[in-house]
């Protein structure tokens, strides 16, 4: 009883909801009439072969809405570059994780070379780990302060996690 109800209330509120309905309920009566008059009447082949050829039509159908709904879905694993802390990053993804992480220049695209020897010393306040540029004459790129190398890649996938985690990486996936 309450189950009517409820469809009685979504069909005066929501009207288009009551138009899928009815087309729905007529496709359907429509598709049982003729597997009927199918199986009743004269034809050529047997009735199996249409049930067959209906099964596949169904199952295509299936597969093709399922294969559109991924397509319109936006995937992480497309976001494998992107500027940060002042240089170009890139990486790869291997079961949803983020691998082979390196940090290029932004000028010329060469692979830049880290310097963390101000993390290994006791005599420094400062830890940090320096991107530089062989190309560019040894220009220092950028500096990723608070660690060795180790702590400067793990910062950058922690920034890449979170531009995925409020969806600002499909602004970068876009240019």
């Amino acid at each position: 009883m309450t189950f009517a109800i409820i469809i009685g209330i979504t069909l005066i509120f929501i009207p288009n909801v009551n138009e899928y309905i009815i087309t729905s309920y007529s496709w359907i009566c429509n598709f049982i009439l003729e597997l009927n008059e199918i199986q009743l009447g004269s034809h050529y082949y047997p009735a199996w072969i249409f049930l067959v050829i209906s099964i596949f039509i169904f199952i295509s159908i299936v597969i093709l809405y399922i294969i559109f709904r991924k397509s319109t879905v936006t995937d992480v694993t497309t976001y494998t570059e992107d500027f940060i802390y002042g240089a170009t990053w890139k990486w790869k993804w291997e079961k949803n994780k983020i691998t082979e992480i390196q940090c290029y220049c932004p000028n010329c695209n060469t692979i830049l070379v880290y310097d963390d020897t101000s993390s290994n010393t006791r005599y420094t306040d400062v830890n940090k780990t320096d991107f530089i540029c062989e190309s560019c004459k040894s220009q220092l790129i950028t500096s990723i302060h608070g660690g060795n190398k180790n702590y400067a890649f793990n910062a950058v996938k922690r920034e890449i996690e979170r531009r995925i985690r409020i969806e600002e990486y499909k602004t970068s996936i876009s240019k």
